[in-house]
């Protein structure tokens, strides 16, 4: 089944009370594994996370041909701005594009939907083929945005929520957590005169990529949001507690 929300909350336990684990996001395909009351649990096949989901979030959409590569997009009723707003779709959402003329992309949406299909500015989305030159770009455009524990939609995110985003469109799916994208097999930056952009640094449960040699771009519970700030000014900060356990260079 497909996620036909903008996004869905997966849950520890099947209650609205129970901490958040992630968000699913629109298009993305789940695996049901078991079901209670109005909640199943299953498996998102984006990342393998598990945990429960509201069943009113769920349904089927057409396989996607492509992604919103925006921070977010509206969808509207027709192929004009002026035209009624159905809803938003968040960064990393899968669309199945009916056609695009000009500045807009037909979209399909749910068939539980008052609408059958829905318009979104083409300019907001990229084949899910396509691959980004520069992720971090990607990850800019997150800036500001507030911090929420297990945020993966893009009105809050965490930090690893950040990363896997951002680096989804330079082609690779990547894990959830920080403790997995911690062990991805990348070359290991030991020397702290190659940082450089892309290079991916961890501590113990956060995480934040650089955008040049001096700066790290990061989601964070001190600020409450997506910042960039000088990594020797987060380093000194977070102190011996939390020294850097390891910097990755993504680009590759």
């Amino acid at each position: 089944m497909n996620v036909i929300k903008p996004s869905t909350s997966m849950k520890s336990n099947p209650t609205e009370t129970s901490s958040l684990e992630t968000e699913c996001l629109f298009g993305e395909m789940l695996e049901i594994l078991d079901e209670y009351q109005e909640w199943v649990f299953c498996k998102l096949l984006t990342d393998n996370y598990r945990g429960w989901v509201k069943k009113d979030c769920l349904g089927y959409l057409k396989n996607p041909t492509h992604r919103v590569l925006s921070i977010r997009s509206c969808i509207f009723s027709y192929k004009n701005i002026k035209s009624n707003y159905i809803d938003y779709l968040p960064l990393g959402s899968n669309l199945n594009v009916k056609k695009i003329d000009g500045d807009w992309a037909e979209i399909y949406l749910s068939d539980q939907h008052s609408y059958e299909t829905g318009y979104v500015p083409s300019k907001h989305i990229i084949r899910v083929n396509e691959k980004v030159k520069d992720w971090v770009t990607v990850a800019e455009q997150l800036i500001g945005t507030p911090y929420k524990w297990g945020g993966r939609d893009t009105l809050s995110v965490d930090c690893s929520a950040l990363i896997q985003l951002s680096y989804q469109p330079y082609g690779q799916n990547i894990p959830r957590n920080t403790k997995d994208q911690l062990n991805i097999n990348k070359q290991i930056i030991t020397d702290l005169s190659k940082l450089k952009r892309g290079c991916v640094v961890f501590w113990d449960g956060h995480v934040g990529v650089m955008v040049d040699k001096k700066n790290c771009l990061h989601s964070n519970a001190y600020h409450m949001k997506t910042v960039i700030e000088p990594l020797n000014d987060i380093t000194i900060r977070m102190g011996k507690k939390y020294n850097i356990l390891k910097i990755i260079n993504f680009n590759n």
